[in-house]
Protein backbone atom coordinates (compact mmCIF):
# COMPACT_ATOMS: atom_id res chain seq x y z
CA UNK A 1 0.00 0.00 0.00
CA UNK A 2 1.37 3.41 -0.93
CA UNK A 3 1.41 6.44 1.31
CA UNK A 4 -1.60 8.75 1.28
CA UNK A 5 -1.28 11.60 -1.21
CA UNK A 6 -3.37 14.77 -0.86
CA UNK A 7 -2.73 15.60 -4.50
CA UNK A 8 -4.64 12.52 -5.62
CA UNK A 9 -7.81 14.00 -4.10
CA UNK A 10 -7.67 17.24 -6.10
CA UNK A 11 -8.46 17.70 -9.78
CA UNK A 12 -5.54 17.55 -12.19
CA UNK A 13 -5.15 19.66 -15.34
CA UNK A 14 -7.05 17.20 -17.56
CA UNK A 15 -9.95 16.98 -15.12
CA UNK A 16 -10.12 20.76 -14.80
CA UNK A 17 -10.17 21.12 -18.59
CA UNK A 18 -13.15 18.73 -18.75
CA UNK A 19 -15.18 20.44 -15.99
CA UNK A 20 -18.46 22.16 -16.67
CA UNK A 21 -18.81 25.79 -15.64
CA UNK A 22 -20.93 24.71 -12.63
CA UNK A 23 -18.34 22.17 -11.50
CA UNK A 24 -15.55 24.74 -11.82
CA UNK A 25 -17.50 27.23 -9.72
CA UNK A 26 -18.15 24.60 -7.03
CA UNK A 27 -14.52 23.44 -7.04
CA UNK A 28 -13.27 27.01 -6.87
CA UNK A 29 -15.49 27.78 -3.88
CA UNK A 30 -14.46 24.58 -2.08
CA UNK A 31 -10.77 25.26 -2.72
CA UNK A 32 -11.07 28.82 -1.44
CA UNK A 33 -12.84 27.69 1.74
CA UNK A 34 -10.47 24.80 2.44
CA UNK A 35 -7.40 26.92 1.70
CA UNK A 36 -8.50 29.54 4.22
CA UNK A 37 -9.27 26.88 6.81
CA UNK A 38 -5.83 25.32 6.37
CA UNK A 39 -4.14 28.70 6.67
CA UNK A 40 -5.97 29.59 9.87
CA UNK A 41 -5.29 26.11 11.24
CA UNK A 42 -1.56 26.39 10.57
CA UNK A 43 -1.52 29.77 12.31
CA UNK A 44 -3.33 28.29 15.32
CA UNK A 45 -0.87 25.39 15.49
CA UNK A 46 1.98 27.89 15.41
CA UNK A 47 0.44 29.78 18.30
CA UNK A 48 -0.03 26.61 20.34
CA UNK A 49 3.48 25.44 19.52
CA UNK A 50 5.00 28.75 20.65
CA UNK A 51 2.98 28.75 23.87
CA UNK A 52 3.84 25.14 24.67
CA UNK A 53 7.53 25.60 23.91
CA UNK A 54 7.75 28.61 26.23
CA UNK A 55 6.02 26.84 29.12
CA UNK A 56 8.74 25.92 31.60
CA UNK A 57 6.52 23.50 33.53
CA UNK A 58 5.26 21.18 30.82
CA UNK A 59 7.20 22.32 27.77
CA UNK A 60 6.97 20.49 24.49
CA UNK A 61 8.13 16.89 24.11
CA UNK A 62 10.31 15.86 21.17
CA UNK A 63 7.75 13.40 19.76
CA UNK A 64 5.02 16.05 19.75
CA UNK A 65 7.29 18.55 18.00
CA UNK A 66 8.14 15.90 15.39
CA UNK A 67 4.47 15.06 14.83
CA UNK A 68 3.59 18.74 14.47
CA UNK A 69 6.44 19.17 11.99
CA UNK A 70 5.16 16.34 9.79
CA UNK A 71 1.61 17.66 10.03
CA UNK A 72 2.72 21.14 8.95
CA UNK A 73 4.73 19.67 6.08
CA UNK A 74 1.67 17.74 4.89
CA UNK A 75 -0.61 20.76 5.25
CA UNK A 76 1.90 22.93 3.41
CA UNK A 77 1.93 20.49 0.49
CA UNK A 78 -1.86 20.42 0.45
CA UNK A 79 -2.07 24.20 0.61
CA UNK A 80 0.30 24.54 -2.35
CA UNK A 81 -1.74 22.04 -4.39
CA UNK A 82 -4.96 23.87 -3.51
CA UNK A 83 -3.39 27.07 -4.75
CA UNK A 84 -2.28 25.39 -7.99
CA UNK A 85 -5.79 23.99 -8.52
CA UNK A 86 -7.40 27.36 -7.75
CA UNK A 87 -5.12 29.07 -10.28
CA UNK A 88 -5.79 26.44 -12.96
CA UNK A 89 -9.55 26.74 -12.47
CA UNK A 90 -9.38 30.55 -12.56
CA UNK A 91 -7.37 30.38 -15.78
CA UNK A 92 -9.84 27.92 -17.30
CA UNK A 93 -12.80 30.11 -16.33
CA UNK A 94 -11.12 33.17 -17.88
CA UNK A 95 -10.73 31.23 -21.12
CA UNK A 96 -14.46 30.69 -21.31
CA UNK A 97 -15.74 27.95 -19.03
CA UNK A 98 -16.35 24.47 -20.39
CA UNK A 99 -15.59 23.48 -23.95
Amino acid sequence: MSAANWNALLPNFTEIEAMSAEDMAAASEAIETQGASIGFGIAAIGNLLACAASNDETGLCKDTATDIGWLLQSLGTLSAKLSDSRNAIADRRRRGGSQ
